[in-house]
């Protein structure tokens, strides 16, 4: 496709400006950190994409201004103490030493331990959780696609699962 991106900054705000061949000028605000971005015709000037934007700054500033009051999930240390969230059902972690392989589980309605050894870095302590997420997800993927795949007619040639970053 026929692109080209710059950067202009208008009233102190940095605004992305992609052209590409398409009819109508699009704004967006985008999360986490309220990121502004105009995709713009081909045939559109700058100073036409500046006042577009001059004349959405309001909106602009509202929509970063929700972003910024978004409660936030606070980096994983992976310690007791830490909530962690299974299929929409918040455990608090426990965070166990022992010597044996590492492995996660659930104990009862609100507890996830992970028992890993006691020099285990937080890396390895996450590298085990999301090991362990996969799994639970492969589980719970393999009769859906069964009933979607008769369902639908369809074969489903491959399936993953990968991380997300939003």
């Amino acid at each position: 496709m026929n692109t080209d991106t710059h950067q202009i900054v208008v009233s102190g705000v940095t605004v992305q400006v992609v052209r590409k061949p398409i009819k109508n000028l699009h704004l967006g605000v985008y999360p986490p950190h309220g990121r502004v971005r105009v995709a713009a015709p081909l045939r559109v000037s700058d100073n036409a994409v500046r006042l577009a934007v001059v004349g959405k700054l309001g909106w602009i500033k509202r929509q970063r201004a929700r972003f910024e009051a978004q409660p936030r999930q606070s980096a994983r240390e992976m310690v007791s103490g830490e909530s962690h969230h299974v299929f929409g059902r918040r455990y608090r972690l426990r965070v166990v030493s022992i010597l044996g392989p590492a492995k996660v589980c659930l104990v009862g309605k609100a507890t996830m331990e992970l028992r890993v050894a006691q020099d285990a870095s937080t890396e390895q302590r996450l590298r085990l959780l999301q090991g362990w997420y996969r799994q639970r997800l492969r589980e719970r993927l393999e009769p859906l696609l069964k009933k979607w795949q008769k369902a639908l007619g369809v074969e489903v040639a491959g399936c993953g699962i990968k991380r997300m970053k939003t």
